[in-house]
């Protein structure tokens, strides 16, 4: 399953990961949010996590 990861600066959606794994560094993905336009760093870390969409089929399954 894919964790939606959110925008540090807007909070919205920028890319999907395919899972979180526990370390003390997380992984940090560089981009330009699509919503802001702007160059954000994401860490790939459970508190970047989007919280589950009410009545979505897609189901989240956050490793840890």
């Amino acid at each position: 399953m894919y964790i939606p990861m959110k925008c540090p600066n807007c909070g919205k959606r920028v890319f999907d990961a395919s899972g979180i794994h526990p370390v003390e560094q997380p992984v940090e993905i560089s981009l330009k949010c699509p919503h802001c336009r702007r160059i954000v760093e994401v860490p790939i870390a459970p508190h970047m996590c989007l919280p589950p969409r009410k009545g979505g089929t897609l189901v989240q399954s956050v490793n840890r």
